[in-house]
């Protein structure tokens, strides 16, 4: 049995196109502050009531939750 693939010429401005050009979106992000992380930390702090969080720990998470790390 033969080989049934048939070859084809390129078309020619696919073949000189440039690569398709991506329309990059700039988000404008907040500064974030350390007066934002220490509020959010105490906020996460109230949330946990009486867990045995460390202070280092809410503030971790504070500042990945205000730089976007969970979204």
């Amino acid at each position: 049995m033969e080989n049934l693939m048939i070859k084809t010429k390129k078309r020619r401005e696919v073949r000189n196109s440039k690569p398709h050009e991506t329309n990059s979106v700039v988000v404008e992000r907040k500064t974030i502050t350390d007066e934002d992380i220490r509020r959010r930390a105490y906020e996460i702090s109230m949330e946990n009531g009486d867990a045995p969080f460390d202070e280092v720990d809410n503030w971790l998470c504070a500042e990945r939750e205000l730089n976007g790390y969970y979204e």
